[in-house]
């Protein structure tokens, strides 16, 4: 663009080479007085006997961060010299790289600590800051809930916090809108991370809390226009981002068809999205469906309307992180602003649905035109109470709807909760129709539903026929046996990537791998079997 007298939108050739660094941004922070944390020397595969000594000058814990490494990935943790070298090669692996020469360095790590940032604006010579954000509740490295401004800094530290994010916003030559981050420890101490020359996913909290348009402010300054007044935010903003994940399954990815998307019409909530009812979810780009964004006069009403907007949303035929958010809203840490970087980690959601949930799930199911649920699922006792059975299609649970006759009429009746009229809660839910069954999807989480009681003896597909298989589309990035070898149970097996999160496919119990399907590199589809496992007793046997 540059070359052909071509406006482009954003940083400059030479500030996006240099903040696509990690190792010169780090170079660019020491020249402009911004601390950082002690690191290595750039190393690379070809350096591995160099890891153990880098580390153990870094002292422990440290992270891999890999140089061009970016989106929370090409970063992973080693707690100790034990796993150092699993922790390189994990890194190398999810930011896509694992040629001789990729380049990556050891930081020590900090804990606990806060990640707090500022957004800023340049002209390619001066910048100034327009507000500061936290953006502790992650996972993964992956930035998941973030409010404006950030909360519990002094007027000393929020100083000095907007100095070194105008110091290297400078130091860039950044022209256009940024975002300057750091880490800051429990003592008040703050060290740089990096610097983003570009829109973040999180600057409608500084929107929200400053009034000002960041992408009209970017074109401005793109267009030869000055640089922005900055301004006192007014309340307080926070941002949940909406992920396609099961947090039941260890967050993993969940691609598929969105078949019904509603979002909530309140006042002071601002929803951005690309997805809508009917949409499909794919397995090859980041799993974000959409992001909540509620403003408030404090933080305590912010975070009770981020609670009601999560309530109020509908969605149906697909896992989301919605769960995990709204029992984020109710953790004690996070009300009381004492979380950090670790406090994502302590968040749990429930397993099994509510009693109500299973009375709404059973009033609602889908039936014949001429009959109900439970009158199909019947027989019932005509003198006593009825009792209709439900359970997870995974074998998880196991819920019991009692219904008692009132008139000619069967109505369910659940501890604590009779409803005489035969209407339902107050709790929004979707409930619809799977090919074995049915989904009941409410804020505690979502529910895969079949009629009858839980089989006494259920079969578990991985536990039955040793066959590991693709969660969903992705890539082979690491096999680590070969067929014969003998394995233990939650040994990895192989690896994977999709929608930027590395899976790791385990022995399901002690035994011998009978065939490898996949090589590194293989482009796999969903419920591919990539290594198959005979157990221990039947190699014994044939063995013998």
């Amino acid at each position: 663009c540059l070359d052909n007298g071509i406006t482009f939108v954003g940083p400059s050739p030479n500030t996006l080479a240099l903040c696509g660094d990690k190792i010169a941004t780090r170079a660019a922070a020491e020249r402009a007085a911004v601390p950082t944390l002690p690191a290595s020397e750039p190393l690379t595969l070809l350096d591995e006997t160099a890891w153990g000594d880098a580390g153990a000058l870094i002292g422990f814990p440290l992270i891999a961060k890999v140089v061009s490494g970016g989106g929370g990935r090409g970063l992973r943790v080693a707690e100790s010299a034990a796993v150092l070298d699993d922790a390189i090669r994990s890194a190398l692996r999810e930011a896509g790289a694992s040629a001789a020469g990729t380049t990556l360095f050891l930081e020590r790590f900090l804990e606990p600590a806060r990640h707090v940032e500022v957004q800023v604006a340049g002209d390619g010579t001066d910048a100034v800051a327009l507000g500061d954000r936290d953006c502790s509740i992650q996972r993964r490295h992956q930035k998941v809930v973030e409010e404006a401004p950030a909360f519990d800094l002094s007027d000393e530290s929020r100083g000095d916090l907007h100095a070194h994010a105008v110091a290297m916003a400078r130091e860039v030559g950044l022209l256009g809108v940024g975002t300057v981050e750091f880490l800051l420890s429990g003592a008040g101490e703050l060290f740089f991370i990096e610097i983003n020359p570009r829109l973040q996913v999180e600057h409608t909290v500084t929107e929200e809390v400053t009034g000002l348009d960041l992408v009209e402010v970017q074109l401005s300054l793109a267009t030869g226009g000055g640089l922005p007044e900055p301004s006192a935010p007014v309340g307080h903003a926070i941002q949940a981002r909406l992920y396609a994940e099961d947090p039941l399954a260890g967050f993993r990815p969940s691609p598929a068809e969105i078949r019904l998307l509603d979002w909530p019409d309140l006042p002071w909530l601002r929803v951005d999205s690309g997805y809508e009812s009917g949409d499909v979810v794919p397995s090859f780009y980041d799993s974000m469906i959409g992001k909540l964004i509620v403003h408030a006069p404090d933080r305590e009403t912010a975070i009770a309307r981020m609670a009601e907007a999560c309530d109020e949303l509908l969605i149906g035929g697909i896992a989301t992180n919605r769960p995990w958010l709204r029992a984020l809203m109710e953790l004690d840490a996070f009300r009381a602003a004492r979380h950090n970087l670790s406090t994502a980690e302590t968040v749990e959601v429930a397993r099994q649905p509510a009693a109500a949930l299973t009375w709404m799930a059973a009033a609602l199911l889908p039936s014949g035109e001429n009959e109900s649920a439970w009158s199909s699922s019947g027989p019932f006792r005509v003198v006593a109470p009825a009792i209709l059975a439900l359970h997870d299609a995974d074998g998880g649970w196991e819920g019991r709807v009692s219904y008692r006759l009132v008139g000619s009429e069967w109505q369910p009746v659940v501890a604590g909760h009779s409803d005489d009229d035969g209407g339902t809660t107050d709790t929004p839910a979707v409930v619809i129709d799977t090919d074995d069954g049915f989904e009941v999807s409410d804020p505690s989480g979502r529910w895969l539903m079949r009629l009858g009681p839980l089989p006494l003896l259920h079969e578990r597909e991985v536990a039955t026929d040793g066959a590991l298989r693709a969660p969903m589309p992705g890539t082979v990035v690491a096999v680590n046996v070969a067929p014969g070898q003998a394995v233990s149970e939650g040994e990895a097996l192989a690896v994977m990537t999709a929608m930027k999160m590395e899976m790791t496919l385990a022995a399901p119990f002690d035994g011998v791998v009978a065939s490898v399907g996949c090589a590194v590199g293989d482009l796999v589809g969903s419920r591919q079997v990539l290594v198959t496992v005979t157990p221990q007793l039947e190699s014994s046997v044939l063995d013998g």
